[in-house]
């Protein structure tokens, strides 16, 4: 990972997280940058989430908002006419425009609030059919509204609030979900702040999707023997009843991918357990 030039513009959280065995922020690298340099991403994807592997090739990675190795993918997509495309190794890096531009629209920052932490889904795999996107998750459960859990949610906590309105139930959020937008002075739990990652990344993906002319699978990757495993599927399965249409999230472990991966030949993720 050291060695490859999107290390060096990662925010410092991230590149900490990647230089630890027990980050699920490595245990993800590991996983999709491995295959994608075996040129089994396709394939293995095509295995472990039951999708024709002719809507997967070519595709396009991108890993935190960075899209990896842009050059072999610009490379792969000029030579759509059936003669061998001829793959560029270099390693290259850079913002991905499309992901940059929705979050600018979801979490529009001009209104006066300033732009706090900013955080991108982990990967994306777009092709020219497909926006794919997976919520890696190792040892830790599915993310929370900070802002609720700071006692700030703009629509709740008016005294403490930054903010007069919430900016995804004002941006969108009530045309993809059922569930009630909270109130003032409300005492339990809003449904968006337990479903508040699920919620942000279907935003972004079906967002997405519709700019690119693309159909949306959203994911999350979780083994079953890892901590919060029962909590993280259970809340799946309610925000999956909690939406007004397709498409619904899938569950699917570490363990599947690295099973499919394995009948691609190659051998991934022989160190993790979890």
């Amino acid at each position: 990972m050291l060695n490859h030039p999107v290390y060096e513009l990662l925010p410092s959280r991230t590149q900490k997280k990647l230089l630890s065995v027990i980050s699920e922020d490595k245990l993800t690298w590991d996983c999709f940058y491995e295959l994608h340099c075996a040129d089994v991403l396709a394939s293995t994807l095509g295995r472990a989430l039951a999708i024709d592997i002719d809507l997967l090739s070519p595709l396009q990675l991108i890993m935190w908002g960075w899209v990896i190795d842009e050059n072999r993918f610009g490379t792969l997509m000029s030579r759509l006419d059936g003669r061998p495309a001829a793959l560029s190794r270099s390693k290259t890096a850079g913002k991905w425009t499309p992901l940059q531009s929705t979050l600018a629209e979801i979490e529009n920052y001009g209104d006066g609030k300033p732009e706090g932490q900013k955080t991108e889904p982990d990967v994306i795999v777009v092709t020219k059919r497909l926006v794919i996107l997976f919520e890696c998750k190792r040892n830790h459960g599915l993310g929370r509204c900070s802002r609720f859990e700071n006692t700030q949610c703009p629509e709740i906590h008016v005294e403490r609030r930054k903010r007069s309105y919430c900016q995804y139930w004002a941006r969108g959020l009530p045309l993809l979900v059922d569930f009630p937008r909270p109130t003032p002075g409300t005492e339990s739990e809003p449904p968006c702040n337990r479903f508040y990652q699920l919620l942000r990344n279907y935003m972004i993906g079906s967002r997405l999707a519709a700019k690119l002319g693309c159909e949306f699978l959203p994911f999350v990757v979780k083994n079953p023997n890892s901590p919060y495993f029962d909590e993280s599927e259970a809340e799946v399965i309610s925000f999956n009843a909690a939406t007004r249409s397709l498409p619904k999230y899938r569950v699917i472990s570490w363990a599947t991918v690295r099973e499919k991966a394995r009948e691609s030949g190659i051998e991934v993720l022989r160190s993790y357990t979890s």
